[in-house]
């Protein structure tokens, strides 16, 4: 059994065990570095604001100094964005996911209801010969709800925040935080940007902890099986690929715009690259020995 064929029965006993135990919602995540954390963009951003200080900030002001950053940016960005916002981007949760989208920091951390659609973020930007695998996190949503916040199943969210049949102001940058900290929730967003139908995006929405998702719950997540990660070696770089060529996954599958178009370039010129050198070695230069 090659590597592909190997992982792909991998997920599916997942998906088996996941839906014996009640649960539907089984998401995934690509990770191009196996080794990366579970951490939204607004909690990387933090790190980074204070990574070069003389002394580490202490943990409680470094948590006030995450909501606060996270009003400060979601208050710029509607702003200044408004005017070019679509009517579906123009609510409480459109304009996060919009900024999500264009990579400014967030509570959200994207998650996909599809594998392919996982497996092709994993793959993406990587390169044959890489050292480092990849991987995909596969996640029981539904669970990690219950364990969070004692309640299972999935939380909408609704174009207002107030609408939501569970209360997620405290998660929203708009409305005043409680004095207790945030847990992170699993939630089913509307799809206000044709991203997010292409790829099947849902999110988890970070509370306050600073840990990466496998590491909170002091690691309960990982030996109940609710949080797995697929780990996609290196020497299978070309399996990969392509079962992502044949099945026509590509960026413009992903990125329904013109950004995707220009990725699809990208990687057309990196595949012929790879080809010549795989196939036609004798065309490619040798280096000076």
């Amino acid at each position: 059994m090659n590597m592909l064929q190997d992982i792909l029965g991998r997920v599916q006993a997942l998906n088996a065990a996941i839906r014996k135990n009640g649960s539907t919602a089984i998401w995934y995540r690509g990770h191009r570095r196996s080794e990366w954390a579970l951490k939204s963009t607004l909690h990387r951003y933090i790190e980074r604001l204070t990574s070069d200080l003389a002394q580490p900030l202490p943990v409680e002001e470094k948590k006030e100094l995450l909501r606060e950053e996270a009003k400060s940016l979601y208050r710029r960005f509607k702003a200044e964005a408004w005017p070019l916002l679509g009517p579906s981007e123009r609510s409480d949760w459109g304009a996060l996911f919009t900024m999500q989208h264009y990579r400014l920091p967030t509570r959200l951390l994207d998650w996909t209801e599809s594998f392919a659609c996982a497996l092709f973020f994993a793959q993406q930007h990587r390169e044959r010969g890489e050292a480092a695998a990849a991987a995909v996190w596969v996640l029981d949503s539904e669970r990690l709800n219950e364990v969070s916040i004692g309640q299972r199943g999935l939380i909408a969210l609704d174009e207002s925040v107030a609408e939501s049949t569970f209360d997620v102001r405290p998660w929203h940058p708009k409305w005043r935080p409680p004095p207790k900290d945030l847990s992170i929730i699993a939630v089913s967003p509307i799809f206000t940007h044709p991203r997010m139908t292409a790829q099947r995006s849902v999110f988890t929405l970070a509370g306050d902890s600073f840990l990466s998702l496998h590491e909170q719950f002091e690691g309960r997540l990982i030996r109940d099986g609710i949080l797995v990660k697929i780990e996609l070696p290196p020497t299978g770089f070309d399996e990969v690929e392509d079962y992502l060529s044949v099945a026509g996954l590509r960026a413009f599958t992903y990125f329904p715009d013109l950004e995707g178009l220009a990725l699809d370039h990208e990687a057309r010129v990196a595949a012929t690259l790879r080809d010549t050198q795989k196939f036609f070695p004798g065309l490619v230069k040798k280096e000076n020995a």
